[in-house]
């Protein structure tokens, strides 16, 4: 019998951490094992969760990339399922039961997405309470059939990987801190050896809870060179690169005028001009957000 495992990278939230594993300790059925992977450099505190879970924590160098990939690491050579989630993505309770049994079913999907009940991560965030009122309003209905869809890319909050597909694929450790694009990327690398699915009967909601997350400027910074690096690695569409980028940075300009409490739009924008400025000149290293903060030789940054 494949093995399931879920796995959860996270940073800097502790309290929220624990309710994300208390929906996997009320599953239909139970993961053989949950790989927790925090950063490094950050203190090594397990959340409460049910002592019957088998939990492992292993921490890896701080970002979304890495820290996915040291639970792949954790699992080479061996079959089954790895579901990795955020660390705000809460399951449904017949979540883990349907994704297995879909994809034993199916070995050719390389990656499946869940049906997201609500997305937290395009408004201010969605509670904890509300967030689990949605998860106990969502019946599975037996005779409902499923729905297996096709597509391109995957979606990073929660992606079901068949590990004999991701052998030799990882995640992209170049697109550091949070990663942006680094789902389209790896679902790029899986596509070659499988497909990549949309599946209806499993299901979660994805709180999208801004605290934790990267900063205005170095995201904003992301935002413009991340898909040039992707344009250039073959991995994105020219087309569907300058169209993210346009989007960003029009929303960045138009909603700086007035931005929205809980985003750092002018902080986003300022750093959408660092990235362009840096595109221009020829210097396209999505890690050189991590150097935002610090003047380069021979120049004097005025923020």
């Amino acid at each position: 019998m494949a093995s399931l495992v879920v796995g959860i990278p996270s940073s800097g939230r502790k309290e929220l951490l624990s309710r994300t594993i208390e929906h996997l300790s009320r599953q239909v059925l139970r993961p053989d094992k949950v790989i927790l992977c925090t950063p490094e450099d950050e203190e090594s505190q397990t959340p409460e969760y049910d002592p019957t879970l088998n939990l492992i924590h292993v921490q890896a160098p701080k970002g979304s990339c890495s820290q996915r990939n040291a639970m792949l690491d954790m699992l080479k050579g061996e079959d089954g399922i790895l579901l990795i989630i955020d660390d705000d993505f809460f399951v449904h309770r017949t979540y883990l039961a349907a994704i297995k049994t879909i994809m034993l079913a199916r070995p050719d999907i390389a990656l499946a997405n869940g049906f997201i009940i609500k997305d937290g991560i395009i408004g201010p965030g969605i509670p904890v309470a509300e967030a689990n009122r949605m998860l106990e309003e969502t019946q599975h209905d037996p005779a409902r059939p499923v729905t297996v869809q096709e597509k391109i890319v995957g979606y990073g909050c929660n992606m079901a990987i068949r590990l004999e597909h991701a052998r030799s694929v990882r995640f992209d450790e170049n697109l550091p801190l949070y990663g942006w694009l680094e789902d389209v990327d790896f679902s790029h690398q899986l596509s070659r050896t499988g497909k990549i699915v949309d599946v209806s009967a499993v299901a979660g909601v994805h709180l999208g809870i801004k605290m934790g997350r990267t900063p205005g400027k170095k995201f904003g910074y992301s935002q413009i060179v991340n898909p040039i690096y992707l344009i250039q690695k073959g991995s994105m569409k020219k087309r569907h690169a300058l169209f993210l980028m346009l989007r960003n940075m029009a929303m960045n300009v138009t909603r700086s005028v007035s931005p929205e409490p809980y985003l750092d739009r002018r902080g986003r924008l300022l750093g959408n001009i660092l990235g362009l400025c840096d595109v221009i000149r020829g210097r396209i290293n999505p890690q050189a957000v991590a150097l935002l903060d610090r003047p380069r030789p021979g120049e004097r940054m005025v923020l």
